[in-house]
């Protein structure tokens, strides 16, 4: 009796009953799950029971293979190598495209606030601006045209991408130093000829226009025989003209401006020609010059070349294409700039590089550029004549000092205007004879083909009249 009396003192009862119990069911779990599982110092050694097994056949098989000869095929080996702890090493490793961005110019645009809007930096902006100074083809900016940028994995500019037309595109690419080079992308163009033959109806432009001639053409046709006919007094009704023209297309698709190449009209019973040349220039059936020589020297008279023509120049830090394709005048700021032909101004701009700039298209193939202006006295689509005060010039843009830099274009490609061959002449040399004479035989046959067939339709109308005529009586 005193024995119980004593453990029922000793036992607990209420919430320390009920506490005990809970403690001591956690420490019997406690030890049930250390006796269960094995510990180990490192977990990364810890194996699941399947996966020893697993190690313990491959043990058991390789016990095996031992004794065999040539047990390890390139069967096994295949195998070995797809067994790998990293499940992503045998996949097929994936590199994302670098990004492009294509843009469409809307009227208002400019290059700093396109760059500004795709986040590129400033210095993206000047070192594509500085590549471009010799070329000056990202700006004028003209609304539908397409630019395309290509960045890197950090958004940075790598590559500035310009269509010009179906046939060409420019681009500029970032080499390693920083800087931007000038890349052509031109796709061949096909060529033919079509000779048309029409009549003065109202008056030339009119008729000229409506046989599908441009604006263009029909103001080289008026400046090459304007010392011969008066295109307001001397043209009649059913005064006959014919043309050759020159059209290129890329897969059916018209690329560029037609060309006029050959020419009769005929005036009062007395007919007029003028073919087009290599030089550019158009000339007679005798080979005499219809259009003024162009001007060697844009000034008048001769400055010291202070830098010369270089196609091939590289730039002297980084190696890479940085040619001058101009000649630099050593000329006093405010010296009278000279077209150095008659032609057209085409371009009238200023640029962070270039400064004030001009640029005249002459008749023919050929073309100038005047940069560091100080002063432009020509707006663009004004007609000048060889030997017009077009500018003065000066220091403005990027400049060591105050000079002229000169350039001369033959189709679209920069050349030496100091020693290139140019028309100065008032002849077809001897040398060029054969070659120009074989092609005003091909020019005249096709014009000659081209009437012989209207003459023959409109023969076959007034037959076709006549005899409506002779049955209604």
């Amino acid at each position: 009796m005193q024995f119980i009396t004593r453990l029922s003192r000793w036992a607990l009862s209420g919430p320390r009953a009920w506490i005990s119990i809970i403690f001591a069911v956690f420490i019997v779990l406690l030890f049930v799950y250390n006796t269960l599982v094995t510990s180990t110092e490192n977990p990364e050694d810890y194996t699941l029971p399947s996966a020893k097994n697993k190690a313990t056949n491959s043990k058991s098989e390789a016990v095996v293979n031992k004794n065999k000869p040539n047990s390890n095929t390139d069967e096994d080996n295949n195998y070995d190598s797809l067994v790998t702890t990293d499940p992503l090493q045998n996949v097929e490793k994936v590199i994302a495209p670098i990004p492009s961005i294509e843009y469409v110019i809307k009227s208002g645009d400019t290059l700093a606030g396109i760059f500004a809007s795709l986040g590129l930096p400033r210095e993206s902006l000047y070192a594509v601006l500085e590549a471009d100074q010799e070329y000056l083809v990202l700006e004028p900016l003209m609304p539908k045209d397409k630019f395309s940028f290509k960045l890197d994995d950090e958004g940075q500019l790598i590559e500035l991408t310009r269509i010009i037309d179906i046939s060409k595109s420019v681009s500029y690419v970032r080499h390693g130093n920083g800087g931007f080079s000038y890349e052509e992308n031109i796709k061949p163009i096909t060529y033919k000829h079509n000779a048309i033959h029409s009549k003065i109806t109202g008056n030339f432009y009119l008729s000229a226009k409506k046989v599908g001639l441009s604006d263009t053409n029909i103001l080289i046709i008026h400046d090459v025989l304007k010392g011969r006919v008066n295109f307001r007094k001397d043209l009649r009704a059913n005064d006959a003209f014919n043309v050759v023209i020159k059209s290129g297309s890329i897969d059916g698709v018209k690329v560029g401006e037609n060309q006029l190449e050959a020419l009769e009209i005929t005036v009062k019973g007395k007919t007029y020609s003028a073919f087009l040349h290599s030089d550019g220039r158009f000339y007679d059936l005798d080979g005499n010059s219809l259009t003024p020589s162009l001007l060697r020297w844009p000034t008048r008279k001769q400055y010291r070349i202070s830098s010369s023509f270089n196609a091939n120049r590289l730039h002297p830090i980084t190696g890479h294409p940085a040619p001058h394709n101009g000649v630099d005048l050593a000329t006093p700021s405010g010296t009278e700039v000279l077209a150095t032909g008659d032609g057209v101004v085409t371009r009238v701009a200023t640029h962070k590089y270039a400064g004030k700039y001009v640029v005249v298209d002459y008749t023919g193939p050929y073309s100038s550029r005047f940069l560091h202006l100080s002063k432009i006295l020509v707006k663009k689509g004004q007609q000048v004549k060889r030997g017009q005060v077009v500018a003065l010039s000066g220091n403005t843009g990027r400049t060591t000092g105050a000079h002229l830099h000169y350039e001369l274009h033959v189709r679209g490609r920069p050349v030496n205007p100091m020693t290139t061959d140019i028309p100065t002449t008032q002849s077809i040399p001897k040398s060029k004879r054969a070659e120009y004479n074989t092609n005003v035989e091909y020019w005249v046959s096709m014009m000659a083909s081209e009437k012989t067939s209207d003459d023959e339709t409109t023969k076959r109308a007034q037959t076709e009249q006549s005899d409506v005529e002779q049955t209604l009586e």
